[in-house]
C-alpha cells in the first residue's frame, strides 16, 4: 500500500504549507549489503519524501549550534553528514514545513542523548546519570530547567514549548509519559552496559522500544501529517499492536544496520548480539535470524492492519476519526520503510569517527565507571 496519503493537522502555524505528493522513493541504494540484510517486505513499503528535506538539514544544524548541543567543528561535521532532515522527510512525508523542522529537532535531541549513553567507550555512572535524567525530566514535568543539565535541558525546553503550541493537551500528556519511559530506558541501558551484561531476548523488545524513544516519534505522527487519535482508538488492542510491531521493525532494523559499529564499540545491547548469545551461533546466522524476526513483525503489522475496519465499526468512528486513524497507520508504514531507506545511506550507522571530538560532553560533572560496556 502506498504511503503519503495523510491529511493535515489543522493546527495553527506560521508556515502552514502542506507538502504535497511527490514521487515514490527509489529504494535502490549503494549499500547492497545493508539492503540485503533486511527482509524484502520492508522495501515493498512505498513512501513519499518531503521536498523540504534540505531545509530541515540546514535548520537542525543551526538549531543544535544555537542551543549548545554542537560546539566543535568535528561535532558540526558529524551532524551535517548524518542528514537528519532527510530522515524526517521520509518518516513524516506530509508534514507542514514548520512541523517537519520541529520533528527533525526532536529526532536530533533523541540522538544527542542516545550518543551520550551509546558512544562513550566507558559506561556512564548509573547514579550520576539518574540524577542528570531526573533534572531533564523536570523540564517537561514542572517547567523548571536545572542549570546543571546544560544544553540537553535547554534544547528539550525549546522542543517542549514549540510542541505545546502545536499539539493538543491530550497528546502532550501522552508524549510526556513516553518521554519519562524513554529516560528510564536510557538509565536501564546504562546499567546493562556498566556490567557488560547481555539482555535476555524475552525482555529485549520492551527495553529497546523504551530506550529507542520510538513511542515519542510515533506520537509526533499525530500532529506532523496525521491527526490526534481519540483515547479509545489509541489504546485499543489493535492500534497498540500496530505500534509495537512498527516499533520493533524500526528498532530491530536499526540493530541490524548498526551491529558492526556497536560490536566494535563493545556494545552488547543489540538484537543480533543477543540472538548470537541466545542460540550460540555465528554472527552470520544471528543476522539471518534477526532478518527473519523483522519479517515476522512486518507480517504481524499487515495482519493487524486488516483489523482496522472492524475497530472503526466497533467504536462507531465518524468520517473524521476514521481518516485520522487511516493517516496514522499510513505514517507508521512510512516510518518502517523510510527509516530503512535512510538507514542504509546515513553516516550515523557507520563506525564511529576516529576524531573523538565529534562527541560533545553534554552531561556536566558525570563520573564514568570503567572499563566500559564491552567488559
Amino acid at each position: 500500500m502506498e504511503q503519503g496519503t495523510t491529511g493535515t493537522t489543522g493546527h495553527a502555524s506560521t508556515d502552514t504549507t502542506v507538502i504535497g505528493a511527490v514521487p515514490a522513493v527509489d529504494h535502490s541504494c549503494p549499500d547492497k549489503r545493508g539492503h540485503d540484510a533486511l527482509p524484502a517486505g520492508i522495501w515493498a513499503l512505498q513512501s513519499c519524501v518531503s521536498p523540504a528535506a534540505d531545509q530541515a538539514n540546514t535548520h537542525v544544524l543551526a538549531w543544535a549550534r544555537g542551543l549548545g548541543l554542537v560546539r566543535s567543528d568535528a561535532a558540526g561535521r558529524r551532524l551535517a553528514s548524518v542528514r537528519l532532515g532527510d530522515f524526517a522527510a521520509r518518516v513524516y512525508p506530509t508534514a507542514t514545513v514548520e512541523d517537519l523542522l520541529l520533528t527533525t529537532d526532536w529526532i536530533a535531541w533523541l540522538d544527542f542523548l542516545d550518543d551520550q549513553n551509546d558512544d562513550h567507550r566507558t559506561a556512564l555512572d548509573p547514579q550520576a546519570f539518574e540524577d542528570f535524567l531526573a533534572g531533564v525530566a523536570d523540564v517537561a514535568s514542572t517547567g523548571t530547567r536545572p542549570p546543571e543539565t546544560g544544553p540537553i535541558s535547554d534544547a528539550l525546553a525549546d522542543l517542549w514549548a514549540r510542541t505545546l503550541a502545536r499539539a493538543g493537551s491530550r497528546l502532550c500528556r501522552r508524549l510526556h509519559l513516553h518521554l519519562l519511559e524513554y529516560l528510564a530506558g536510557n538509565l536501564q541501558q546504562a546499567a546493562y552496559r556498566g556490567l557488560g551484561d547481555v539482555c535476555h531476548l524475552a525482555e529485549y523488545g520492551a527495553l529497546r522500544r523504551a530506550a529507542g524513544g520510538i513511542l515519542i516519534t510515533f506520537d509526533l505522527i499525530e500532529f506532523a501529517g496525521g491527526s490526534e487519535l481519540p483515547p479509545a482508538v489509541y489504546y485499543s488492542r489493535t492500534y497498540q499492536r500496530l505500534l509495537r510491531a512498527a516499533g520493533d521493525v524500526v528498532c530491530w532494523t536499526n540493530d541490524v544496520l548498526t551491529v558492526e559499529k556497536e560490536t566494535a564499540a563493545g556494545d552488547l545491547l543489540n538484537l543480533v548480539t543477543i540472538l548470537q548469545r541466545a542460540h550460540h551461533c555465528p554472527p552470520g546466522e544471528a543476522r539471518a535470524r534477526a532478518r527473519e524476526l523483522i519479517s515476522r513483525r512486518l507480517d504481524g503489522f499487515r495482519r493487524t492492519e486488516e483489523e482496522v475496519p472492524s475497530l472503526c465499526a466497533a467504536l462507531a468512528l465518524n468520517g473524521t476519526e476514521q481518516q485520522a486513524l487511516t493517516a496514522c497507520v499510513a505514517l507508521l508504514r512510512a516510518w518502517m520503510g523510510g527509516h530503512a531507506a535512510w538507514g542504509i545511506t546515513t553516516s550515523r550507522y557507520a563506525r564511529l569517527p576516529a576524531d573523538p571530538a565529534y562527541l560533545e560532553e553534554l552531561i556536566p560533572g558525570s563520573a564514568r565507571t570503567g572499563p566500559g560496556p564491552g567488559t
